[in-house]
């Protein structure tokens, strides 16, 4: 699939960050091709390039801690100042 410079190295650079939608955006935008052709050429550039160069793509996040982490923060906050207020009644 032919690509224009500038563009190849922006789905590039959107592959290597682990940002598969916006690579595919940016294909079909320099392409005029369907979602699918697409998605495929992303996932099939994407493994070559992992091939040759897995050290380039970003980590995969190991956990998330997002709106859980903060629950589960605030949970034991809240337990240990009820461990507290029973200690000093």
């Amino acid at each position: 699939m032919e690509l224009p410079e500038d563009k190849r190295q922006a789905i590039l650079e959107a592959i290597y960050g682990a940002r598969k939608i916006e690579a595919i955006k940016l294909v079909r935008e320099a392409t005029s091709c369907g979602l699918k052709e697409a998605k495929e050429f992303v996932e099939k550039l994407s493994a070559e390039l992992y091939a040759k160069e897995p050290q380039k793509f970003a980590a995969a996040p190991t956990a998330k801690s997002g709106c859980v982490g903060v629950v589960m923060a605030v949970a034991v906050i809240l337990s240990a100042a009820v461990v507290l207020v029973m200690m000093l009644v």
